[in-house]
């Protein structure tokens, strides 16, 4: 029986309305749902305390009386309906017959509301609560457009597994034939996966490698797999950029076999890609270039040392020509220390020349760092005993030479070549180097030569100054000449004047020597002249530098002496000159001289003029009556 058709009972006034039997109220309040009653004019007539919870209506429940629309106002200001839902039931309530809607109380829970018409006029409401049902039926929903989803995606997974082990399969049998070709290939052919990790190797790198494809190769990267700790770190950055960026390259690496024998291997590693573009696999071929690389070592070293022999002799070929060119031998042994530093780096060595006396080598010059001895007897040395050159550290018995410091000897990687200078027939001197272990050979040599030039250049520099000697000493008597007093004078002149230091001029000649010639000959004239000339030569020094600058006319210049010093020097002369006992032809020679006496600044700064007064004086004492000293004024 519907709810609007239960039976009313007019003598009993009912629950919430009169009219309602107390039965039919109380099978309407043990309803679950709630139940209201609507009369035609929109007024409640009867009202369950059911409908009321349902609706979480609280101290403002429903009552009768109360009409539709101020009850829908009410819902909408509790939060229950919004106000389009609001509209739309008054609007159904007039034009439907029944109809249903649904509320959310401020809980939460969602209330269905279905609506009939009575037939007596009026509408009833009734009440449910549906919140379970909806969520279930949400649960539902999304379980079953989450089971669409993953029914789409495993489909179209199946599909790419599907594509995939299509391509697979095309890209083994690809790989099939690839293998069929390389296996009888002499290259040494690698393949491996996208990530460089080896999948087969043929027999050649196997072999050549020692490596076993299953136990040594497959799964390990082909960059780790032959490298060692001398394989090039820059090599092996190039091969990771060109995997990194699937490129093309080309390398040389120094690899390692399975039992550390070393090679060196052309590796050129080709990213393989598939139809579509995609990047599947790396194709690495190799070669043993071992041989190869020999040869271009030994080019390389050929060219090597060709270029340093090239530079070695340019070097050489100037240290010849600095030789030629030099003047003296303070010059020589510049140029010798210089250059033999640059032909030799790393090496310490000297030149020794022999004193006036031969008795000593004394050092001429020195390069390199180590503290050499300054001198040494001929004895000391044994390639002077033995008139060739020594080699000390070389044979497995050996005996230093003497003059070796001992700093030297205490390290037994350093070898000692000594090599006597000999020029025209004659030992005059000593070249002396010091080198490392490894250099030897070609130190012996390049000393030897060196040595062969040191002393020619000493023989021309010692020939060009016996020449100069003699363009600059008199032949009779053996003093200087005018052309050697001229320079020198010159020099102490301009040294004094720097130095502000005194100089003295003493010019003299022999009184009445055309009397010796026209009387006793030339040959008594040389006589006098040679006398006189070894008594001045023992009076004065040899910085004094006494000079004959004319037939009978002499020169002597002293150096820091003052006129009065110089005028008492030169009367000890006279009256030493005075003194000689010359005969000739069993006839006694009376020699004397006259003096003149100049002072630099006093007299003059030039040489011409400090000779004029110089001369000026000389003509005084011989008019004074010969053998005298006169002082210039």
């Amino acid at each position: 029986m519907q709810i609007e058709d239960m039976p009313l009972d007019s003598g009993e006034a009912g629950y919430g309305a009169a009219g309602y039997s107390a039965d039919a109220i109380e099978a309407l309040e043990s309803l679950e749902q709630g139940v209201i009653f609507w009369g035609a004019d929109y007024e409640c007539e009867f009202v369950t305390m059911r409908a009321s919870d349902l609706l979480e209506l609280g101290y403002q429940p429903l009552t009768p009386g109360e009409e539709l629309s101020a009850f829908m106002d009410r819902c909408v200001a509790l939060g229950g309906l919004d106000q389009l839902t609001r509209d739309g039931v008054i609007d159904n309530f007039a034009n439907e017959d029944s109809f249903t809607y649904t509320q959310v109380t401020h809980s939460g829970a969602v209330i269905l509301v279905s609506v009939r018409r009575r037939a007596e006029g009026g509408w009833t409401s009734t009440l449910t609560n549906i919140t379970e049902f909806q969520e279930a039926k949400g649960a539902l929903a999304a379980a079953r457009q989450r089971a669409d989803e993953i029914e789409r995606e495993m489909r179209a997974e199946l599909e790419r597994l599907m594509a995939e082990k299509a391509r697979v399969e095309a890209r083994q049998a690809e790989l099939k034939r690839l293998s069929l070709v390389a296996a009888h290939a002499k290259d040494l052919i690698v393949i491996t996966d996208q990530s460089y990790r080896i999948v087969w190797a043929n027999d050649a790198y196997r072999r050549h490698n020692g490596l076993d494809l299953e136990l040594d190769l497959v799964g390990r990267s082909n960059r780790d797999i032959l490298v060692g700790s001398q394989t090039d770190p820059e090599q092996l950055a190039i091969v990771d950029e060109a995997v990194r960026d699937r490129q093309t390259v080309m390398v040389n690496l120094y690899c390692y076999r399975r039992h550390g024998e070393p090679y060196w291997m052309e590796q050129e590693i080709i990213p393989v890609f598939d139809e579509s573009g995609a990047h599947t696999n790396y194709i690495v071929v190799g070669r043993d270039i071992s041989e190869r690389k020999d040869a271009e070592n030994r080019a390389e070293e050929a060219t090597r040392f060709e270029v340093e022999k090239q530079s070695e002799w340019r070097i050489l070929s100037e240290f010849n020509e600095w030789l030629q060119s030099s003047d003296s031998l303070e010059e020589v042994f510049t140029v010798v220390s210089s250059f033999l530093s640059r032909l030799l780096p790393g090496s310490t060595g000297a030149v020794y020349t022999f004193s006036d006396k031969r008795d000593l080598l004394e050092k001429a010059c020195q390069w390199g760092d180590s503290d050499l001895v300054e001198d040494f007897a001929p004895s000391d040395c044994w390639a002077l005993r033995r008139g060739r050159p020594f080699l000390y550290g070389e044979s497995v018995v050996d005996i230093p030479c003497r003059h070796l410091n001992e700093e030297f000897l205490q390290y037994r990687d350093f070898r000692n070549i000594c090599v006597p200078i000999v020029a025209h027939g004659e030992t005059v001197g000593l070249l002396s180097v010091t080198v490392r272990i490894g250099s030897m050979k070609e130190t012996r040599k390049l000393a030897i030569y060196c040595a062969e030039h040191i002393s020619l250049s000493l023989a021309n520099v010692r020939l060009r100054e016996q020449l100069r000697e003699q363009s600059l000493k008199d032949s009779l008597t053996g003093m200087h000449n005018r052309r050697y007093f001229l320079e020198h004078a010159q020099k102490e002149l301009h040294r004094a004047t720097v130095q502000g230091r005194n100089v003295s001029l003493l010019i003299f000649d022999i009184d009445h020597f055309k009397r010796f010639n026209d009387t006793h000959g030339h040959d008594a004239g040389d006589r006098v002249l040679k006398s006189l000339a070894e008594v001045v030569m023992t009076y004065f020094r040899r910085i004094d530098a006494p000079c004959r600058i004319g037939g009978e006319e002499f020169a002597v210049l002293l150096y820091d002496a003052e006129l009065e010093d110089a005028v008492k020097r030169a009367e000890g002369l006279r009256e030493a000159i005075e003194a000689m006992e010359l005969s000739y032809n069993g006839e006694k020679l009376n020699v004397s001289v006259s003096i003149g006496a100049a002072s630099f600044p006093h007299h003059g700064t030039k040489l011409e003029d400090l000779s004029h007064a110089a001369d000026l004086a000389l003509y005084e004492a011989k008019g004074q009556g010969r053998n005298r000293v006169v002082a210039a004024q």
